[in-house]
């Protein structure tokens, strides 16, 4: 009786581990801003939302991080919903092509965890393979420890405005710049 009861214990309790990190995993629609980022402006050009670089996965005990394929898919549909360009493609030509680079990814953990990111974005005309823009976005998102029961989830909660953050200003960059 008392090995089924430690059993039944075990397997509650790996079951609730389960259920806790899945619950605490970042999402690609945790990273795109809340509502799409309104500019009053359209650029009359397509973009090509390169392969991001610097990005790396998240592993249990560490850092909450970002992977490159979640903050590319994270930014082509910020742009698409800001509708800011005339087209936003993922693949295929464009008038320009925009890359980016997380450069440096920060978590102040703690009760109330802090996270920071900084990502360098660039366009490059493809035909003369000019570059003709660049922008270092350093964004921070701080949670407090009364915002959710879980420290993971807190975490995660500051990895996504810190990154909702970052793509918000850099649409605003892009819309108050001067590009041809």
């Amino acid at each position: 009786m008392e090995n089924t009861s430690r059993s039944h214990g075990t397997f509650l309790l790996l079951v609730t581990c389960a259920l806790a990190l899945a619950g605490c995993s970042i999402k690609t629609e945790g990273l795109i801003p809340d509502q799409p980022v309104t500019t009053g402006r359209q650029i009359d050009r397509t973009v090509r939302v390169m392969t991001v670089e610097g990005g790396r996965a998240s592993s249990f005990g560490r850092e909450a991080y970002i992977t490159n394929e979640q903050y590319r898919d994270a930014l082509f549909q910020t742009l698409t919903e800001a509708n800011l360009f005339s087209g936003v493609v993922k693949s295929g030509s464009a008038d320009w092509n925009l890359h980016s680079e997380i450069i440096t990814i920060t978590t102040e953990a703690g009760i109330s965890p802090t996270y920071a990111i900084v990502v360098q974005y660039w366009l490059v005309d493809p035909g003369s393979g000019e570059e003709f823009w660049r922008k270092g976005i350093n964004t921070r998102h701080h949670v407090n420890w009364n915002e959710a029961f879980a420290g993971g989830t807190r975490v995660i909660m500051a990895v996504e405005g810190a990154t909702k953050k970052n793509l918000t200003q850099l649409v605003q960059a892009l819309s108050n710049a001067d590009l041809r």
